[in-house]
């Protein structure tokens, strides 16, 4: 079998344009060129890897397959290229990072803004997304570097700390009017608001609740941020979440935070592919990380590793 990197490589903007045409204008070659280049491959795998339609094209599951691993190849060869330019005295390179919800806002816009300032020529990729498709993603070798909360469970990964928080409970001015601190006994009963299992900030206070021998049975369960926010301010109930995520809600008085008895730390760690050896500009945005979070701790109330 002899598969062309190349072919391969083109490949991908064929699915990722859904037109033949379009991709063969895009890499700048003729569309008939670019057909033959997948029926090349199709020839060598014996299979067939598009379907085609009046409005395009679009993989089959055997294209499916190929597409994630000339994606994966891309990717090694754009890590291939930074290795070698990162001698020079301005870095060049490309690092892929995998943020959960709760932090994007606190600490992906700061980070960018110091990236393109101190390294302009490094190219940070932003993926926000939960911590477990962050985690499958890092281990499929997707990204290059994920901010995690601390979980056994993510062992495969080389983690290491990073920063940790103690949860406050968070409603409305009128639902906190008076409260100084929270048992978390006392909460029991009220309206909570939480993501849905299995996801580590639950699960977290799942524990949190069953080490006091309390049910922790919340009575909206959603997965979105943002709507676990505007409900606790309408007065629809009470999240429970790290101060940071909600900096500019509670300056603004949104919401109201009160902390718990006893407390709830959530942690996390930054994660790395295993058996991937890092390039300079994945050192670099580690390094640029781990100061920023430094920086914004006596804001945040981080206490970082």
């Amino acid at each position: 079998m002899n598969l062309n990197m190349t072919y391969m490589l083109n490949f991908i903007q064929v699915v990722e344009w859904g037109k033949i045409s379009k991709a063969a204008e895009f890499l700048n070659i003729a569309q008939p060129a670019l057909s033959r280049q997948v029926k090349a491959l199709e020839d060598a795998l014996g299979a067939t890897l598009l379907q085609r339609h009046s409005w395009g094209v679009e993989p089959t599951e055997d294209g499916k397959l190929l597409l994630e691993h000339a994606r994966r190849i891309r990717k090694e060869c754009v890590a291939a290229q930074d290795s070698i330019q990162s001698h020079k005295e301005n870095p060049v390179g490309t690092a892929y990072l995998g943020v959960p919800s709760a932090y994007s806002v606190t600490l992906v816009p700061p980070l960018l803004r110091r990236m393109r300032t101190l390294y302009p020529n490094i190219n940070v990729h932003i993926v926000e997304a939960f911590s477990g498709t962050i985690y499958e993603w890092l281990i499929s070798g997707r990204l290059d570097l994920a901010m995690l909360y601390y979980s056994k469970e993510h062992s495969a990964a080389n983690t290491s700390p990073f920063i940790s928080e103690e949860m406050i409970a968070l409603g409305s001015t009128e639902e906190m009017a008076g409260k100084k601190k929270l048992p978390l006994g006392d909460l029991a009963d009220q309206k909570l608001i939480a993501a849905w299992r299995p996801h580590l900030h639950r699960l977290t206070i799942e524990s949190a609740f069953l080490e006091i021998g309390a049910q922790f049975v919340p009575k909206t369960e959603i997965d979105s941020l943002p709507c676990m926010k505007e409900l606790a301010h309408r007065g629809d109930g009470i999240a429970i979440l790290p101060p940071s995520t909600v900096a500019r809600e509670l300056a603004d008085g949104r919401l109201t935070g009160v902390p718990l008895q006893p407390s709830i730390r959530l942690t996390t760690v930054l994660g790395q592919t295993p058996n991937r050896q890092p390039t300079r500009a994945v050192n670099i945005l580690i390094k640029t990380l781990r100061h920023l979070a430094e920086e914004l701790a006596p804001k945040t109330g981080w206490r970082v590793s």
